[in-house]
């Protein structure tokens, strides 16, 4: 039998909804590929101009001087390659003031704070115009899509650059966790008789610690699960930094300006950049056809 207490049905008006004053963000993934890719073209192309042209310069040719003749001299017809800087990239938003003063959190700053983040995972991550739209054309590709990769899937990644005579210095691995963590299983990267006590620590955080078979970077993300656009697949880097190059010929601005018509505030943040697959001339002496053998593609699981 009811007893006329004083519980939450008549006393609603009294128990108020709380706006906690911090969001909840949404996931990120990593953005790292920017800084393993060449990026040394950006200084000259942020004084202007639309294209850029990288001349090849290849080693001369040696001959055997016969006796009593003249030597014979050489030229080479070198090649270039145009990168023409054609993408503009934008995040744009619009606030509107009434919404401005009665929102309990800075929701402009909140978001514009938040567009460098979507311009970088764009660059790094669209299957179309961002980086991720190389690896399954690089000529050099190794391991199977939606299979775990292996120790040999690493090996023939670095056969391929070593036989294209990619320095030493400067090699990286940029690939999906499913990548690295079937890698994690195999006892050559995570076993203390094979990599010391490193491993220890490798096994306890998850992580394979120090440079792996050469490539001095090891990057993971999920961004580079989105090529090809198939669950459990991936395409994953093994490169030389100079197989990539990367132009932000501007960095990440931010614009406002106050529209009338919509009393309120629009933000526009923007980049122009683009990017190519690097085409390096060969060691032949004399000149040869460039071609991009600084680069392999790692397919494998997401």
């Amino acid at each position: 039998m009811a007893i006329s207490t004083t519980g939450i049905t008549p006393a609603a008006n009294f128990n108020p909804t709380i706006w906690i004053p911090e969001v909840s963000d949404a996931a990120k993934a990593n953005t790292i590929l920017a800084d393993f890719v060449d990026r040394s073209y950006e200084a000259p192309m942020s004084k202007g101009g639309r294209v850029a042209n990288i001349n090849d310069r290849s080693h001369p040719a040696v001959r055997i001087k016969t006796e009593d003749t003249s030597a014979t001299y050489s030229n080479i017809t070198e090649t270039q390659q145009t990168i023409t800087i054609s993408r503009q990239a934008y995040c744009a938003m619009l606030f509107e003031d009434i919404e401005e003063l009665q929102a309990h959190i800075d929701i402009r700053q909140s978001y514009t704070d938040d567009m460098g983040y979507s311009l970088m995972a764009f660059i790094e991550g669209d299957a179309t115009s961002g980086l991720a739209s190389l690896p399954d054309d690089f000529s050099n590709l190794v391991g199977t899509l939606g299979v775990d990769p292996t120790i040999d899937t690493l090996l023939d990644a670095k056969s391929n650059l070593d036989r294209a005579d990619a320095p030493a210095s400067d090699r990286f691995l940029y690939t999906s966790p499913g990548f690295r963590n079937a890698l994690l299983k195999v006892a050559q990267l995570s076993s203390s008789d094979f990599r010391g006590q490193d491993a220890i620590t490798s096994n306890r955080n998850g992580e394979i610690v120090g440079g792996v078979y050469g490539f001095g970077k090891w990057g993971v993300s999920t961004l580079a699960a989105n090529n090809p656009a198939v669950s459990g697949q991936a395409y994953g880097w093994a490169c030389h930094k100079r197989g990539v190059a990367l132009i932000m010929q501007r960095g990440i601005q931010v614009h406002e300006q106050y529209v009338l018509l919509e009393t309120g505030t629009g933000v526009l943040a923007d980049t122009i950049y683009q990017f190519a697959e690097r085409l390096i001339a060969p060691k032949t002496l004399g000149g040869g056809t460039s071609d991009d053998k600084f680069n392999c593609g790692l397919r494998s699981v997401a």
